[in-house]
């Protein structure tokens, strides 16, 4: 009965501490000693966070050597967590409390990088300016309805680019990224053509940081980017690159 006892409690107080988890977040392995720790935080609306990032994504990362990753849609959990993280992934556009924000602000100042996929590449936070600033150095308010594109890789040498074909079409949400004309700048690694109006947006890039590695990544709505080999190997590069130095 004790034993039984002392189990409720330390449930509750995970539950407590860290917020209901999912299948993929296991506080209790993480950290491992000896990998480099992913903290990939996911959640929001109109997209599928926990099958395409949680699931799919999430096992292909721990697929990688010397890479152990979780993933969680608890926001409130980011602070905790990152003072074992070596890499943060953000895929969320879900509301981030200011201690959250300031524990990413602390995580960054130190160096550590960053992978922005997706939702997390939009105007999310009105109370944040400085991630779409600093951070995205710049963001998206639209994209095109959902549809095939073309995406375009315009510096084939960098790494993140290793082994993606030079052009390929995508089924997914061309986000129309417009970069701050006031921030550092980005790097544009491929780009997406739409196939309506012909215009050109980054779909890959790298975010100029002083202290940090950024990328991003504005594809990966669903199933047609998740599964796609191009796909696979930007997020991947990415993750290699980050930690390359």
């Amino acid at each position: 009965m004790r034993v039984l006892i002392k189990q409720i409690c330390f449930l509750a107080l995970s539950i407590l501490f860290f917020g209901s988890a999912n299948a993929e977040e296991n506080p209790g392995d993480y950290p491992q000693k000896g990998k480099k720790n992913v903290l990939m935080i996911g959640g929001g609306g109109s997209h599928d966070f926990q099958k395409w990032y949680g699931d799919v994504d999430l096992k292909m990362i721990n697929s990688m050597e010397g890479m152990h990753a979780i993933y969680t849609e608890n926001t409130d959990s980011i602070r905790h967590y990152l003072k074992n993280t070596d890499l943060l992934i953000l895929t969320n556009n879900q509301p981030i409390s200011g201690e959250s924000q300031q524990a990413i602000e602390k995580f960054v100042a130190k160096g550590k990088p960053m992978i922005l996929l997706h939702a997390a590449l939009w105007y999310n936070w009105e109370d944040w300016p400085k991630y779409n600033k600093e951070y995205v150095a710049g963001g998206s308010t639209s994209h095109e309805d959902y549809g095939e594109f073309n995406t375009i890789v315009v510096n084939p040498i960098h790494p993140i680019n290793k082994g993606v074909t030079q052009q390929f079409p995508i089924k997914d949400e061309l986000y129309r990224h417009i970069p701050d004309a006031d921030s550092k700048g980005i790097e544009v690694l491929a780009i997406g053509q739409s196939k309506v109006t012909s215009e050109v947006f980054p779909v890959v890039f790298v975010v100029k940081h002083n202290k940090s590695k950024i990328v991003g990544i504005t594809l990966g709505h669903d199933a047609e980017s998740h599964l796609l080999e191009p796909y696979k190997a930007f997020l991947v590069n990415s993750i290699e690159w980050v930690f390359n130095k």
